[in-house]
Order: C-alpha cells, then sequence, then structure tokens
C-alpha cells in the first residue's frame, strides 16, 4: 500500500513536494490556510538548476511557456556605471537548463496544474503536528485532524509545523526592507536575455524580465524594522530614493500601478541542525528561509521536493523505514542550503553599504578580477549542483 503524505502549504515549497511525492508513488493532500490560491507576490528569479528541478517535477515546460530567460546579469553603481557583467551562456549550457525570470503567481499555476483538484484543500490552516514513530497527524484550527504515514511542512517563515517539531522564535531581520513591483512593460534595457543589478548609497535594486510585456523590479531601503511606507505613498518614496539613478528604473517604478506595489521587511532565519522529527520534516522557508541577494528562495525549495521525494523513494524501494529517509534528506539538503543563507546574508551586508568609502570598496571589488571571479565561482556551485532523476 502507498504511503500517505499530508503537505503543510500551497505555496511553491508545498506544491513542489506534493508533485515530486506524486511521480515516486506518495498518495499526497496538500492543506493551505488560505480561502483559495490567489495572485500574491511579484517576480522572482529561478536560476538553471531551479529549472532543472522543475524538469524533474514535469512542469518545465509550463512554467518556461509564461516567464522569460535570461543569459546575462550585468551589475552598476549608482549613477549607472557598469561594473560588471556576467554571461551565463557557458553555466547555462552545463546546467542543461535555461536561467528564468516568472511572476510568482505563474510559478504557483503551473505547480498546481499538476495536481488533481481534488488534491489541494484550501482554508484549512494548520496550528500543530504530532509526529509519531508509526504516523503522523497534522491538526487544524477548525479542530479537525488528518492522519498521514508523513507530514511535510511547508508553511512559509511563520510555519506552524517548524513551531511544533523545532521552534526558532522571531525571524531574523536584514537591517533593510524593500518595494517589489510588476511594471505592465517590457523594458528595452533588458533586451539579449539581459538581467540587470544596481547597488546605491544604501539600496539596491534590480530589473528582471517576466516576458508576457511585464518587468519586474525590487529596491531596498536600510531602516529599521517593521518600518511602513504607507499605501499611496510608495511609488514616490521609491523615486525620491532612485533619483540619481539610471532613467531605466525609474521608468519601471513610474508605469507600475500604486495599488501593485509591495513593501516588506527583508527577513531569513539562520542555518538550523533540527529539520524534523519521527514522521514530519520541513521544507522550503518553513526551515531554510534566505534573504533574496542569490534569487535562490524558491530554488532551494524546488531543490528540496526532489531531494525529499526521490530520498523516499530510494528507501522505500528498499524496504527500509520512512524516517530514516527523512532524516537522510534533512542531512543532505542542511549544507547547501546553510550555505545559500550564509552567503545571501553576506552578500546583503555588503550591498547595503552606505558610507562612502564602503561603497567604493564594493564596488571597486564588484568590478576586479577577483570580484568576477569570486561571482563566477558562486554562479558555478549555484547552477551546476546535481539532482537526482524521478
Amino acid at each position: 500500500m502507498a504511503l500517505r503524505a499530508a503537505v503543510i502549504g500551497g505555496g511553491i515549497g508545498g506544491l513542489a513536494a506534493a508533485v515530486a511525492l506524486e511521480r515516486v508513488g506518495i498518495a499526497v493532500e496538500v492543506f493551505e490556510r488560505a480561502p483559495e490560491l490567489r495572485e500574491v507576490g511579484a517576480g522572482i528569479s529561478l536560476w538553471s538548476n531551479a529549472v532543472r528541478a522543475l524538469a524533474r517535477l514535469g512542469v518545465a515546460e509550463r512554467a518556461l511557456a509564461r516567464g522569460q530567460t535570461f543569459e546575462r546579469a550585468a551589475s552598476h553603481d549608482g549613477r549607472g556605471r557598469l561594473l560588471s557583467e556576467t554571461r551565463l551562456d557557458e553555466l547555462v549550457r552545463a546546467a542543461g537548463a535555461p536561467c528564468l525570470g516568472i511572476h510568482r503567481a505563474d510559478l504557483q499555476r503551473s505547480l498546481a496544474e499538476a495536481l488533481a483538484p481534488e488534491r489541494l484543500h484550501c482554508g484549512r490552516a494548520c496550528v500543530g503536528v504530532e509526529a509519531g514513530e508509526r504516523s503522523a497527524a497534522a491538526l487544524f484550527a477548525d479542530g479537525s485532524r488528518v492522519e498521514a504515514d508523513l507530514v511535510i511542512g511547508a508553511d512559509g517563515i511563520h510555519s506552524a509545523v517548524r513551531e511544533a517539531l523545532a521552534p526558532a522564535g522571531p525571524p531574523r531581520f536584514a537591517g533593510y526592507g524593500a518595494w517589489r513591483g510588476v511594471a505592465p512593460l517590457a523594458h528595452p534595457a533588458l533586451a539579449e536575455g539581459r538581467t540587470l543589478f544596481l547597488m546605491g548609497r544604501g539600496y539596491q535594486s534590480g530589473l528582471l524580465g517576466l516576458g508576457g510585456e511585464r518587468t519586474y523590479w525590487f529596491l531596498t531601503r536600510n531602516g529599521p524594522a517593521g518600518e511602513r511606507v504607507p499605501e499611496g505613498a510608495r511609488r514616490a518614496a521609491a523615486l525620491a530614493l532612485l533619483r540619481g539613478a539610471p532613467p531605466a528604473w525609474r521608468e519601471v517604478v513610474e508605469a507600475t500601478p500604486e495599488s501593485a506595489l509591495l513593501w516588506n521587511d527583508i527577513v531569513d532565519r539562520p542555518p538550523a541542525w533540527v529539520w524534523g522529527r519521527g514522521r514530519a520534516t520541513l521544507l522550503g522557508d518553513a526551515i531554510h528561509p534566505t534573504t533574496p541577494n542569490l534569487g535562490q528562495g524558491a530554488c532551494m525549495a524546488l531543490e528540496s521536493a526532489v531531494v525529499l521525494a526521490a530520498t523516499l523513494r530510494d528507501h522505500l524501494a528498499r524496504g527500509r523505514d520512512p524516517r530514516e529517509a527523512l532524516r537522510e534528506y534533512e542531512d543532505a539538503r542542511r549544507p547547501r542550503t546553510a550555505w545559500v543563507q550564509d552567503t545571501s546574508w553576506a552578500m546583503g551586508r555588503m550591498f547595503r553599504a552606505e558610507a562612502p568609502l564602503a561603497c567604493w570598496l564594493r564596488d571597486a571589488l564588484t568590478r576586479s578580477p577577483l570580484g568576477r571571479w569570486q561571482a563566477e565561482g558562486i554562479m558555478r556551485r549555484l547552477l551546476l549542483h546535481p539532482l537526482p532523476e524521478l
């Protein structure tokens, strides 16, 4: 008899986990807190490692049709002077998959379409988990309880499943907040497969094509935790920060409807040693949330989903205890996700430099041969990481 898994969370990590588990013969039910899957968030970058994971899940073609690939990443200083440009052609060929900009909602839709609709249960807020030696159970706010052979917590950075398995306290604030938006235009600065990055004094910004005449942009600003930028004043505040920036950045902000602008604190959690217990484990932002400086948050969740399913498949084929598979999955993913979390945090500290000398040193390193060598090494480690087949 096939194992039954309850996946908590209907975001990218949870849906990817459900698709992966079904592909290895595990029966899956997904439980999502929201009353329906809505178009939330903005754009995300899926580097070659993540697109390879989507291929393992059988949904790469759907995602590629909805997004826009890129092969160049250019970094500029706050006045728009080019610091470095990384061509990704060779890495993309070696990885066997392109890099992709896509709206979060389009990626979520691509994953959801790979599941039978009856597998997804919305309006079910998980409040706890019982992780036993022979079974597990998810507990819900309405008093209901769902028993399964496995519980997979993919319910985000404020995970109720993690709180039950390995309480972690509040997330860690990175020292800055961020605007995010999607402009209804295909900006010519992103032609020829470019994605653009800007580093100013106390801020960083990026532009990424999403396909379908859409450009995703983000803009950070140093400040205290919990800072609020009121609705109705967000575009003006972003444009004020970009006063000396190149025209492309101001143009995408000006083209974005005020009602579509998002503002959030940037947070993560430090790498964790305990990921699960008994027949329950964690995946995605529930256990390895990262700041966005490497563009790898969703990528790591997709990788983890593939590794989890492949590890369970291999253990079950040998008649071994599923708990051993969960612990092996955790051991396999912990070093890589911890490196991404730590590297992204360190890069964020560099990008948010504000003092003139610190900015000069940051920009000088970025344009130097040493900086380019370091950047290429990071890209190779990210994009060429091996993934098991499903």
